[in-house]
């Protein structure tokens, strides 16, 4: 009795389906008896069957219910795991992509003019940067072993990038043309005639001036190295943005937009 009270809820389901047992075995011993011990069984048999179908349904549907929801939340699943994996192919295609472009334009610095006969060049990639000046003075994963020395020059797809300032055996450093001290003898394209000199101010842009003050330059025009000092000639160094005039010193200024678009850079090559 005790263990009755402990557990009621299975005493009370036992107890039902007892009677219902009960029920259903009388129903069939007086199956068709017309007295009134056999109608009263199956009037029984009847109420407790409504019910109990209505019960088996419901358990039936919340099975299916259950079962088609878990059919859903897996293919629902499945489908972000397809997404995630598309995204994932997408960010890959748009790597190569930009891998590509730079590769192309790299490829265009071993057509400069200096370089086209008698010189090797190695592709390197750019390994550090400081952040305090980013592109003045940055590392790339080439060096000794690969020929580099000090003064190579490096250049990208589109123009000069500086030249290589101290070498190990796999890295080396490379001073930039945004760096103060890295002073560049031009000339501007459209007339070779005019000559200066230019160095970085630390940041993004070069100023120089010119050798003739009264030589003519315009925005717009394009600088390239005259083959004096450190760089040989004919190497594009970037394009005037503006235009002015030092009376203290008494000479044309100009400020130059690299060539190189140094904030993308990620490889250069090296000149050896």
């Amino acid at each position: 009795m005790k263990w009755f009270g402990e557990h009621k809820l299975f005493s009370a389901i036992a107890g039902i389906v007892l009677v219902l047992i009960i029920i259903i075995a009388g129903s069939f011993m007086t199956a068709g008896g017309s007295g009134i011990v056999g109608r009263g069984f199956q009037t029984a048999a009847s109420a407790v069957a409504k019910p109990l179908e209505a019960v088996t349904s419901g358990i039936g549907n919340t099975l299916s219910g259950i079962i088609t929801f878990r059919d859903t939340q897996k293919e629902n699943d499945k489908l972000k795991q397809e997404n995630a994996e598309l995204r994932q192919e997408n960010l890959e295609l748009k790597l190569k992509r930009s891998q590509l472009r730079q590769l192309k334009k790299l490829s265009r610095a071993f057509n400069f003019k200096p370089y086209t006969e008698n010189s090797n060049a190695v592709a390197g990639n750019i390994t550090e940067l400081d952040y305090s000046s980013p592109y003045v003075v940055f590392t790339i994963d080439k060096g000794k072993s690969a020929g580099i020395k000090k003064n190579d020059i490096v250049v990208d797809g589109d123009g000069l990038v500086g030249k290589v300032i101290e070498t190990g055996s796999g890295w080396s450093k490379v001073k930039s043309v945004l760096s103060e001290s890295n002073n560049i003898s031009f000339k501007i394209l459209r007339d070779t005639s005019v000559t200066g000199v230019l160095k970085g101010n630390g940041k993004n842009a070069l100023t120089g001036y010119l050798m003739e003050s009264s030589d003519r330059v315009v925005e717009g025009d394009t600088l390239v190295t005259t083959g004096i000092g450190t760089y040989p000639e004919g190497i594009r160094i970037g394009k005037v943005s503006d235009v002015s005039y030092d009376d203290d010193q008494q000479l044309k200024t100009v400020t130059v937009k690299p060539t190189v678009n140094f904030s993308g850079l990620t490889r250069v090559a090296v000149f050896i």
